[in-house]
């Protein structure tokens, strides 16, 4: 996948997460990962932990992909694409 995929990817995610039956909080925090993970695919994001953001998506997965699979799906998605381009 380019970088223009990731980026509809993580558009998608944007609107997904407002779609989400979920609490401020947890609004914020999405949106603050789907951040974090359009640095890393800009390269701003300091690779100093990487680990760090796939334990966080793996969290995020766990957490919600029974109730709302398409999210995670497309979080998967982008996940895959930042490990084939070495991130």
């Amino acid at each position: 996948m380019d970088k223009d995929g990731i980026y509809d990817d993580l558009a998608q995610l944007v609107k997904e997460i407002d779609r989400l039956p979920i609490d401020d909080e947890e609004t914020r925090r999405l949106n603050e990962l789907v951040t974090r993970l359009e640095g890393h695919v800009e390269g701003r994001e300091p690779e100093r932990e990487p680990q760090e953001i796939v334990d966080t998506v793996d969290q995020v997965i766990s957490r919600l992909e029974t109730d709302h699979p398409t999210f995670t799906g497309i979080l998967r998605r982008v996940m895959n694409a930042l490990s084939s381009m070495g991130v």
